[in-house]
């Protein structure tokens, strides 16, 4: 149950600070507030991408009994699942480079990936706020099978 909640809680942080540039075009104001969470970015990125394999990994056998059973639930995980792998390498990728070391040809594909992502940064971002809102709607129980 915690680990739902991680899930949400990484998605809900990972989102902001992809669309953080977003945030503070539209409101200023909010930069000082968003300073404090961009030193974890790379962390939070971390987090997302451990989180978003593990996650996908774990529930690979019941992938398709969840589909079947609740369609809805089934589509939501497997897009957060994907939204926190792409978006954990986005963010994790600076703070992965800086573990390896010495200049590999793997991290030098790892980098140009990174920097094919950074258009997508903004969308997903929202992608990972717009999961996250909906895993926490059905973990409170408003959006249901039934509906």
């Amino acid at each position: 149950m915690a680990n739902f909640y991680l899930h949400i809680l990484l998605l809900l942080a990972g989102g902001i600070i992809a669309i953080s540039g977003l945030i503070i075009a539209k409101k200023p104001e909010a930069k000082a507030m968003l300073d404090n969470l961009l030193p974890f970015q790379g962390f939070i990125g971390v987090g997302l991408l451990v989180f978003g394999v593990l996650g996908l990994i774990v529930n690979l056998g019941d992938l398709s009994a969840i589909l079947k059973f609740w369609p809805l639930f089934g589509a939501i995980f497997i897009i957060a699942m994907v939204t926190e792998i792409l978006l954990g390498f986005f963010l994790g990728m600076p703070q992965i480079a800086k573990w390896i070391p010495g200049q590999s040809p793997a991290e030098q594909k790892a980098m140009e990936m990174h920097q094919k992502l950074a258009p997508l940064s903004v969308l997903l971002g929202v992608v990972a706020l717009g999961t996250a809102a909906l895993m926490l709607l059905i973990k409170l129980g408003v959006i249901t099978r039934a509906m």
